[in-house]
């Protein structure tokens, strides 16, 4: 044997043992990759590298994360409604100030639900906030268009509404603007005939929610607006002419003569106009100031005792105990709260809290005011400096109808129409798999009189069917029993798709070799079915139960949509979605029905996305596509 006969055997037999001992593992192909994974890793993998199953994956675990996490950060009172606050659009900046205002001595700050104005010692008024939003005919209720004419003037004095501002100038002239339905922002030509035949200046004035009022310099009060205000701020004929201040609340005044007496007009029978204490009106006391919310009262004597009383909602007569007279400097009051400030610079506050009122910055220094109005408040210094702002930012996503926060709102609604859905599904696929097992496996007269029963459910119309059971035997129902009888209805009313996919895939395992060896075994049919067989479908099951998760919770929007599904005040993505029936709604509300609309169509999306993907992993002939 020649010496290139001996290398080339050398070298052949070297090859031979670098493949069978030391082969590099990137010389392993593709197949024989594949054929080293189990089927759960080859599903992982594929789904990894699927851009459709990730952005799936990710937004429906956003969405979970958001409705389930995010309701126990933000709880959620079903019974709460403000309708002062009603239709806000989305906006947090209700207490963000201008800078114009720094190093300004602001005299006055007053607020409406969305919106503050300040005015300042040069006679100007700032503006901060965000607009009212309502269904208006014209552009001349715009809350931020100030008139012209507001702009040259030299203001001395301001009042805001809910949704409008007053105001008059250093000669008497009265301005009015914003959303006006009864004309409240506008001095009547008759109050104003009589105004001037009496000579009377504007000393005072207070905006309501549909009225304004002003006290003249003569003693006589004067209210416009709505008519039933008009109607119930009538002041007796004995105290004409002896008023010199006055508090309004919603549908009560309380006014101080100059005798330092105090009386009360408007709706009586209320707590406002019962119980106002003896020694202010039979003058054992002299009154000097008097502050409202919109159902109680604070009066001030001229001592520094304060004197409370009226209604008892949100605990507006648990007044501070620690309130020394002679060390109280200024008394305020919003619409739920009162304000106390010390000579120390310590505020107290009590009342609702609903909306942060009662959320005074700690960092507050030398306060000597504070200026109180609606939901919103600014201490100030004795320089006129806002030193700090608490109560309502606003709402992130808008208010609704009955002024309740709508990004709470979706995110509970979320986790109802979630766990509807969920449970609906759970109800549903368990049906099926038994269904669709048992007809598959035992065939003959079983598998017939089962896929006649699907038959027989296939046939019903789903919704009128789940229209009229939800109506006639949830009627009398509470409200989790109610959601519990909308997922069980959604899971038995739903379940005969998937049983005859079951059934099929089941007509095709149960004649193959390992089954007839299980039988030939002695393994009884309960767990042939169950322990050999259904791990061969459930791949199916998995695909099909994401597709229909996202067709039970679009089930549950349309049924609670129509009103036969979660009943308010319970919120859920379908029934918040109701207001997209009107017309004013979807012209200028545009947040009350795209939102929940966008988490609707995002949380069916993801999850068909997901289900989608999911079906192309566990296709074994998808890479051949």
């Amino acid at each position: 044997m020649s010496n290139n006969d001996i290398k080339k055997t050398g070298k052949s037999f070297l090859s031979m043992f670098k493949r069978l001992f030391v082969r590099d593992k990137t010389e392993i192909n593709v197949l024989e990759e594949e054929a080293l994974r189990t089927p759960f890793k080859m599903v992982m993998s594929k789904l990894v590298r699927s851009k459709m199953a990730l952005i799936g994956f990710f937004g429906f675990i956003a969405i979970l994360l958001f409705s389930f996490v995010g309701s126990m950060i933000w709880p959620l009172d079903r019974t709460y409604t403000e309708l002062t606050n009603m239709n806000l659009r989305p906006s947090r900046n209700f207490l963000r100030m201008p800078r114009s205002l720094n190093n300004k001595n602001v005299v006055k700050v007053v607020s409406g639900v969305s919106f503050s104005v300040a005015l300042t010692d040069d006679g100007n008024l700032t503006m901060w906030g965000t607009e009212c939003n309502i269904a208006r005919e014209s552009i001349a209720d715009l809350i931020f268009d100030i008139p012209d004419a507001v702009k040259d003037a030299f203001i001395v004095d301001v009042e805001a509404g809910m949704r409008f501002i007053i105001c008059k100038d250093k000669d008497g002239k009265f301005y009015g603007w914003g959303h006006s339905g009864h004309d409240q922002a506008k001095l009547p030509t008759d109050v104003k005939r009589i105004m001037d035949v009496r000579g009377s200046n504007i000393v005072k004035m207070e905006a309501g929610t549909l009225w304004s009022a002003a006290l003249g310099h003569d003693g006589y009060l004067y209210v416009w607006g709505s008519r039933q205000a008009v109607n119930s701020f009538i002041v007796p004929g004995s105290l004409e002419g002896r008023i010199v201040d006055f508090a309004a609340g919603e549908s009560n005044m309380a006014l101080i003569l100059d005798d330092g007496t105090l009386r009360v007009i408007g709706a009586r029978g209320t707590e406002y106009f019962d119980n106002v204490p003896a020694e202010l009106t039979d003058g054992s006391v002299q009154v000097a100031e008097v502050v409202s919310t919109s159902r109680n009262v604070l009066a001030r004597d001229t001592n520094g005792h304060l004197y409370l009383w009226g209604s008892s909602i949100d605990g507006l007569l648990n007044m501070p105990e620690d309130l020394v007279p002679d060390k109280i400097i200024d008394i305020d009051a919003g619409y739920k709260n009162f304000v106390v400030v010390k000579d120390d610079g310590s505020v107290y506050i009590w009342g609702a809290d609903d909306l942060k009122q009662l959320n005074v910055p700690q960092n507050l220094k030398g306060v000597t005011r504070v200026f109180a109005d609606a939901f919103q408040f600014y201490a100030a210094n004795d320089n006129g400096e806002i030193v700090g702002a608490w109560g309502n930012k606003g709402y992130i996503w808008g208010s609704d109808q009955f002024g309740r926060d709508i990004f709470t709102r979706i995110i509970h609604g979320g986790r109802i129409s979630l766990t509807v859905g969920a449970v609906a599904v759970v109800i549903s696929v368990t049906i099926s798999i038994f269904i669709g097992l048992t007809s598959g496996f035992f065939g003959g007269w079983v598998d017939h009189g089962l896929m006649r029963l699907a038959d027989i459910f296939d046939s019903i119309p789903f919704l009128p069917l789940a229209i009229t059971l939800s109506y006639v035997i949830g009627f009398d129902m509470s409200e989790s029993a109610k959601l519990y009888f909308i997922m069980l209805i959604l899971g038995v009313l739903s379940w005969t798709g998937l049983a005859r996919l079951i059934r099929a895939q089941l007509l095709l395992e149960r004649e193959k070799d390992f089954v007839l060896a299980a039988r030939a075994l002695g393994i009884k049919q309960q767990g042939i079915m169950v322990r050999h067989i259904l791990p061969n479908v459930f791949s199916y099951v998995i695909v099909s139960v994401t597709l229909s998760y996202a067709g039970m919770i679009l089930t549950e929007a349309g049924l609670s949509f129509l009103g036969f599904g979660v009943k308010e005040p319970t919120p859920s993505w379908g029934n918040m979605l109701t207001s997209a029936e009107h017309s004013a709604v979807i012209a200028h509300y545009w947040w009350r029905w795209i939102i929940p609309a966008l988490f609707v169509v995002a949380a069916a999306l993801s999850i068909n996305m997901l289900g989608d993907a999911l079906r192309e992993a566990m296709d074994p002939k998808s890479e051949e596509r």
